[in-house]
């Protein structure tokens, strides 16, 4: 992978660098270097924030196939102001900012806005 789609990449899962410096445990140094293009991108660490945009997917399109399954005129989706009540109710975003399930849900607000389906988010 390129270091601009790395870099891209890491935005687009709503990952600041000192945040992915605590998900995947490097130096913030090392970060900028890969993104910069003056040193190598490790697979693994690719393989990780590629892991953390299929888990925002996955979640989209989850809640997408349920919706799909009792469909409404008008949809609200939830997010979550306190980020232990997030984790209770997604322990799959376990190590992850509340941030990433925001990615999650604006994704899913796309999927219902391409669907032509009036969609908001609030506050639960």
């Amino acid at each position: 992978m390129h270091c601009a789609e790395f870099k891209t990449l890491r935005e687009a899962v709503g990952l600041s660098i000192s945040t992915l410096v605590k998900v995947i445990d490097v130096d913030e140094r090392s970060i900028r270097k890969w993104e910069s293009g003056k040193k190598k991108l490790p697979q693994d660490v690719v393989d990780a924030v590629l892991a953390i945009d299929q888990l925002i997917n996955d979640t989209a399109n989850q809640a997408f196939a349920e919706f799909q399954a009792s469909p409404q005129e008008s949809v609200v989706l939830k997010r979550y102001i306190e980020e232990e009540d997030f984790l209770n109710a997604h322990p799959e975003f376990e190590g992850l900012p509340i941030t990433t399930y925001g990615v999650s849900l604006f994704r899913l607000r796309q999927k219902f806005i391409d669907a032509g389906i009036p969609v908001s988010i609030e506050y639960i």
